[in-house]
């Protein structure tokens, strides 16, 4: 219950609506309640023409008004009747629209909160746990989790206060009529309610079960949607059916378990009901034509109490949705309750302005009881471009993501100006570096909003001009629609040279004094390579650059080399120092298959690096 209670907690900001759906529950209810009590009047006065009984127990307006019908003719009581059903079922449902509509709206309002709520944690949680769960299970906790749970306050919750008044009510209506009579009918709650239970129990477990397989053809339709090259390339399309048709065939079967388990609560509840009417039926029977109860006495209270098994089973199924909801409900607040393992300090400081140094101090990481990186000391000085070389796997990437702190180191510090980097806000630590991958990040839409991440408030001339210093302007004033022209679900209608121009001028806009390249001219032609390798260096001037390297286009750039392997740095030095004194990085050089001579080396000479004045 504790689960469900948290779930409603949701529903608190919009109390004001809920209210007014409540509101209308009430007075469709009343309503129900005329339309029950007319039955008595109807069937006494008009039909048999026999005074209506007003028990001493009944209100006084009540008994002033039966006294009324009783003073009147059966023929005007008639018409009164035709004249007021109309309106009373108009009345009805007008109260029936306006408490669908209400608790709709605040239905809908709640999911939009807690869709909200969920995304705003997964996007603020560490790389860490988006590594280790699929992106097809995010997706449906987002979506199909929370549609579960919308259904559970749509239905359920217009049930659980609705179908209760009208139990109360006619459960009212019932035991004022003939107590005695009552009570035989409800001897078939108790099994009724052990049906409920045991069914319940069952369907939570089968809803978790489904949402799990549902997290599994998320991830399965993701990864064919987006890597359909690959899919048709490889004559993988059957594969593609056969791991797809599996998975929905499980997770056809465990719904069709769900459902079978749900109906199965019709019948129970039909079968207990009828059984209830026989015996009411019979025995007011026996009181009707021994008249110690009139027709219509005896009809209000039969329409009253077969009135009550349509509250019962509605409560009998909501019982079912509900546990399939807490199962929901459980997977959501799951995500929820985490905390991000990168978050702010307590007393977290604003990150001054960088001026001096970067210090990876003895930093040692490891995940999952892996070493990436052990003991690895590196300091970079303001205006320093500092490449990273080596085999792949020896913690290069590592090494730059616990700059930005998407990670943090497993012993040792990070520090920026000599602060700590785990002392100082997110925000403000982030601001100051920028990022440029070598798997090139675009969202589907246009070029200037794609340029413009990296300072929203940017003006268009300033868009421009970054662009232009990335080599971008010329391809996208050729689109349809220039800077206008949306690019496709990240950036697919743009070529690969293309898309790394576009991200080289985001972080042009953003105008980092801290930069972290990761291999930005991999896999790339000639002409593309040049251009590109052109905008980095105008990327690079007068910034930090922390450049993990591939490619001797790329190593040229920097000011200094650092050659890593199996998580720990070798050496590291100019281009010429390394060729004499470190094999990894002459492998390295020849693998490249390009000329090693000084010409093609790094800024060591002309270019060398010198402290900021």
């Amino acid at each position: 219950m504790r689960t469900y209670f948290r779930l409603l907690g949701f529903v608190k900001p919009h109390m004001g609506v809920f209210v007014l759906a409540v509101g209308c529950m009430v007075g469709s209810t009343l309503l129900n309640g005329v339309q029950t009590g007319a039955l008595i009047p109807l069937a006494d006065r008009i039909v048999s023409n026999r005074a209506i009984p007003v028990p001493d127990w009944l209100p006084g307006w009540l008994a002033a008004l039966a006294g009324w019908f009783n003073s009147i003719s059966p023929g005007t009581l008639l018409t009164v009747f035709a004249v007021a059903i109309p309106f009373l079922f108009l009345f009805k449902g007008i109260f029936e629209f306006l408490q669908t509509f209400f608790m709709n709206d605040a239905s809908q309002r709640v999911i939009r909160d807690l869709r909200q709520r969920m995304l705003d944690r997964f996007v603020g949680l560490s790389l860490d746990y988006h590594h280790r769960h699929p992106t097809g299970s995010t997706m449906s906790r987002i979506l199909y989790d929370t549609g579960i749970v919308q259904n559970s306050i749509t239905e359920g919750l217009t049930d659980l206060v609705y179908q209760t008044f009208q139990i109360i009510l006619y459960l009212g209506i019932v035991f004022a009529i003939h107590w005695k009579l009552a009570c035989i009918t409800f001897g078939v709650i108790p099994p009724l309610a052990w049906a409920m239970m045991r069914i319940g129990t069952l369907l939570k477990k089968l809803a978790s079960q489904a949402q799990v397989m549902m997290g599994q053809l998320s991830s399965t339709i993701l990864e064919a949607v987006t890597g359909i090259q690959v899919v048709q390339a490889f004559v993988m399309e059957q594969a593609v059916r056969l791991k797809f048709a599996a998975v929905n065939e499980r997770f056809y079967k465990i719904n069709r378990k769900i459902q079978k388990r749900m109906n199965f609560l019709t019948p129970v509840t039909d079968t207990l009901g009828a059984i209830g009417g026989a015996v009411v039926f019979w025995y007011g029977g026996q009181a009707v034509l021994a008249q110690e109860l009139t027709l219509g006495t005896f009809t209000a209270f039969l329409f009253a109490m077969m009135s009550l098994i349509r509250p019962f089973k509605r409560l009998a199924r909501l019982h079912s949705t509900n546990q399939q909801a807490l199962a929901a409900a459980a997977r959501i607040f799951e995500v929820l309750d985490i905390e991000p393992v990168i978050q702010d300090a307590p007393k977290a400081r604003v990150l001054p302005p960088f001026s001096r140094e970067i210090a990876f101090e003895r930093v040692s990481f490891q995940y999952e009881e892996q070493p990436v990186l052990r003991g690895v000391s590196l300091a970079v000085r303001r205006g320093e471009v500092v490449a990273l070389v080596g085999p792949s796997g020896g913690g290069k990437t590592t090494l730059t993501n616990l700059l930005p702190r998407f990670y943090d180191p497993t012993s040792g510090r990070v520090a920026i100006d000599g602060i700590d980097i785990r002392h100082v806000a997110l925000g403000s630590l982030r601001s100051q570096v920028g990022l440029v991958t070598q798997e090139t990040i675009l969202f589907n839409d246009t070029a200037r909003a794609n340029i413009s991440v990296g300072n929203p408030a940017a003006s268009f001339l300033e868009v421009v001009d970054a662009a232009k210093a990335a080599n971008a302007h010329g391809f996208i004033s050729k689109l349809p629609k220039g800077y206008d022209t949306v690019i496709g679900e990240r950036g697919e209608l743009l070529s690969g040279g293309e898309r790394q121009r576009l991200a080289i001028a985001r972080a042009l806009l953003k105008n980092p004094p801290i930069l972290i390249l990761d291999e930005a001219t991999s896999h790339l032609d000639a002409e593309s390579e040049r251009l590109i390798t052109d905008a980095l260096e105008r990327l690079c001037q007068d910034r930090t650059v922390l450049l993990i390297a591939h490619r001797l286009s790329t190593v040229r750039l920097a000011h200094r080399i650092v050659v890593i392997q199996e998580g720990r740095i070798i050496e590291q030095g100019t281009h010429e120092e390394l060729m004499k004194a470190s094999t990894v990085y002459r492998r390295f050089c020849e693998l490249q298959l390009l000329d090693t001579s000084p010409s093609h080396g790094t800024r060591s000479q002309e270019h060398a690096w010198q402290p900021p004045r």
